[in-house]
């Protein structure tokens, strides 16, 4: 089982890593031919920016997912370390599930917002673009997290143990 579901997480890692690379790739040259629009040919592209800024935001959430993947995320270690060491294992099998448990809530109230946004019909002023399709990335970036890390408390053998190279 543990298998099966560490492969399930290192194919989601190297799909969230390539979607994220798409997005800041993407994001790179939509910025690029803005500037080159505006200032070679003295021309706008209007939406652009906005696409840029999508992007970004996409980028970024599956940045937290990709963080967790490699143990690197932001984390209260200070907490794991003021018990006696024999108690580490059971102190982050607990911050595995309470970190899950808040991914699922915030997963909640993001999926919550984009459900209403997209009930309401709102499209981006300048690109004509549904709001909740740019939107998308928060809920399902938490639901990815809350995944990981409850794999993480079930399963501590799949929790990552970052090296010195990962934190560089």
């Amino acid at each position: 089982m543990s298998s099966r579901v560490g492969s399930f997480l290192n194919g989601l890692h190297r799909l969230e890593k390539w979607v994220a690379g798409a997005c800041f790739g993407g994001l790179s040259l939509l910025v690029l031919a803005d500037i080159f629009l505006r200032e070679g040919l003295h021309r706008s592209f209007p939406f652009g920016p906005k696409l840029a800024i999508d992007l970004m935001i996409w980028g970024g959430f599956l940045g937290a997912s990709l963080t967790s993947a490699r143990g690197t995320h932001l984390r209260a270690e200070a907490f794991e370390k003021i018990w006696p060491l024999s108690w580490r294992p059971a102190v982050e099998t607990i911050g595995q599930w309470m970190t899950a448990a808040f991914c699922a809530a915030l997963g909640y109230l993001a999926f919550s917002y984009v459900r209403e946004t997209h009930q309401m019909g709102e499209v981006g002023v300048v690109t004509g673009i549904p709001v909740w399709i740019s939107q998308a990335m928060i809920p399902y970036s938490f639901a990815s997290l809350t995944l990981r890390h409850l794999a993480y408390a079930v399963m501590p053998s799949l929790r990552p143990r970052p090296g010195l190279e990962d934190l560089a």
